[in-house]
């Protein structure tokens, strides 16, 4: 992965606060119950407008909506089902704290930056090299990235990079304790003896990181940088010229075919479907418009 992309998926995750609730299909006075609670976790229920060279004193003063950024975006979504589920607001605080607050606390970000710089699986320039050492030196600077670096949001990261399958949350709410289970499917040596003996929740990621991502795939005047060029294309045919059907075809059939319609929540569909299947470097689209302005993409590896 080169520093570039580093970057950009850091940047998908924690910087862009450009996601409303409502978006999402959470109702203002949920979110505002929710952030009463302070169940989502670094968002202020009043968020100040600061530009303030191109907007009036009294405009300043004045709230906006709130915005979230990508991992607090899916964060909102698991609150939403696991109240859908019947846990207490109390309980999603305690499993909130464990999951964003104890891992800054613990200062997992420095055993990240600390493992790079080690390790170097990533195979990142001398320069590169030495400037971490010096941000994991830096209390100053640490002190923000410990905010954003944990197992949850790292998680999220590799879900986008379609690193591996599953992606998925195991949850008990009568003791609290939780789990991430991701790229391994053998979920038997996952478990330890408190997920068998009290009812657990399994919280599948990728439907929830679908919903959030298909908003970023309606916005016209964004570059999706997680997106390889020809999943933009296929991007571009189902979202902004919006046939009726859309058949998505591989060559060979390895992965199972998906036929998107005018009766599905297609952005949404879109999402999941490429969070699913990692397309490869170097495949080609051959695009086959058919009648009424329906297309059939077929994916043919190189």
């Amino acid at each position: 992965m080169t520093i570039e992309e580093i970057k950009n998926i850091g940047n998908i995750v924690f910087d862009n606060r450009d996601i409303s609730p409502t978006q999402l299909g959470i109702t203002s006075r949920k979110i505002n119950y929710w952030l009463d609670h302070n169940l989502v976790p670094f968002v202020e229920k009043h968020q100040k407008v600061t530009d303030t060279d191109t907007i009036s004193k009294e405009a300043a003063t004045k709230t906006k909506w709130i915005r979230l950024n990508l991992s607090q975006a899916v964060w909102v979504c698991i609150i939403d089902t696991l109240s859908s589920f019947g846990v207490s607001a109390d309980k999603i605080h305690t499993l909130g704290k464990s999951i964003w607050h104890e891992p800054r606390v613990d200062k997992y970000a420095d055993k990240v930056f600390k493992e790079h710089i080690k390790e170097n699986k990533h195979q990142l320039p001398d320069d590169v090299i030495q400037t971490l050492k010096q941000i994991v030196a830096d209390e100053y600077w640490m002190k923000d990235f410990r905010t954003l670096i944990n197992p949850f949001t790292d998680m999220l990261k590799s879900a986008i990079l379609r690193e591996s399958m599953p992606h998925t949350l195991l949850y008990v709410p009568q003791t609290n304790d939780f789990d991430f289970l991701y790229g391994d499917a053998n979920l038997s040596l996952k478990l330890s003896s408190v997920y068998m003996q009290h009812p657990m929740l399994s919280i599948p990621l990728i439907p929830l990181l679908a919903k959030v991502l298909a908003v970023d795939f309606g916005n016209k005047k964004k570059e999706l940088s997680y997106l390889s060029e020809i999943e933009k294309q296929i991007r571009d045919i189902i979202v902004f010229k919006k046939p009726k059907v859309v058949e998505i075809a591989f060559e060979n059939e390895n992965i199972k075919p998906i036929i998107v319609t005018e009766q599905h929540k297609t952005r949404e569909q879109l999402a999941k479907y490429i969070l699913e299947n990692k397309i490869a470097k170097g495949a080609k689209l051959l695009i086959d418009i058919r009648a009424q302005g329906n297309y059939k993409l077929t994916l043919i590896k190189n």
